[in-house]
């Protein structure tokens, strides 16, 4: 699971480098904007259609999904959908997850009312709509390559047990206002400054990927050693994860509408 996250947050990494080499490419181009945005949603595509083949030849050949695919395949069987798979009813494992769950929630859910609705309300220092807009990007990549770092840091050792974790998780609520006050005062410091924007959005996303992973590692745990329970544990987890990044967003646009920004 742990490099699955890791996976996850260096696949964000390369946008950044790519959109500096189109705004290159196409810096004498009519509509710029229009041609960049084509090529990167062609892009985009091309690599989620190469995915299909990669898992067809690499990927379910791996013994975990050979695995995970007989599963799948007993599951469709007649009348199995309607026979417990599991030594528990469902309720209980999902009563084990949960407060790992909650954790995940409130991690994401955070993250989205932040990211990417108020850090798109940022100034640059320079004031300008040119300077705004490269700094822009620039923060953001700052934000792929600090959660990648804290995606990686459980494998070099840096962990905390589950009950500081939520705590900390929900701690994490503290950037909500910080991040709307950079972008309600571009002009107050320490809010004025470059710097200071990539030092909170380094501590936001090394600790979103920080907590998140340690949640999706710890959450499977909870349940007994058995794979089918774990099975049904890491479907709470990814749902928790997706629900936080929904719930997130939308409070993240209620947010922007409320303060006018």
């Amino acid at each position: 699971m742990n490099w699955v996250m890791v996976g996850e947050g260096i696949g964000g990494v390369v946008g950044w480098p790519i959109l500096l080499l189109l705004n290159v490419i196409f810096d004498k181009v009519e509509r710029r904007d229009e041609w960049v945005c084509f090529v990167f949603f062609a892009l985009t595509s091309l690599v989620t259609l190469a995915v299909i083949p990669m898992f067809r030849i690499i990927t379910s050949k791996h013994p975990h999904m050979q695995h995970v695919l007989a599963i799948e395949k007993n599951r469709n069987k007649a009348g199995s959908l309607k026979e417990r798979q599991t030594r528990r009813p469902v309720w209980m494992i999902l009563k084990d997850v949960a407060p790992m769950a909650f954790c995940a929630w409130s991690v994401l859910t955070i993250t989205f009312i932040c990211f990417p609705s108020q850090t798109m309300k940022w100034q640059a220092q320079e004031g300008t709509d040119d300077a705004t807009n490269k700094f822009i990007p620039m923060v953001t990549f700052t934000y792929q390559i600090a959660d990648t770092v804290g995606r990686f840091a459980p494998n070099v050792g840096l962990m905390m047990p589950q009950k500081p974790l939520i705590a900390f998780a929900l701690g994490r609520a503290l950037f909500i206002p910080l991040f709307i006050c950079t972008a309600l005062y571009p002009t107050v410091k320490p809010f004025y400054w470059d710097w200071f924007k990539h030092v909170e959005m380094v501590f936001f996303a090394i600790t979103n990927g920080l907590t998140a992973t340690l949640c999706m590692m710890y959450g499977p745990q909870r349940v007994p050693a058995d794979k089918a329970e774990q099975e049904v544990a890491g479907y709470a987890m990814a749902f928790s994860l997706i629900n936080g990044i929904f719930i997130g967003g939308l409070l993240g646009t209620l947010t922007v509408f409320c303060l006018g920004e």
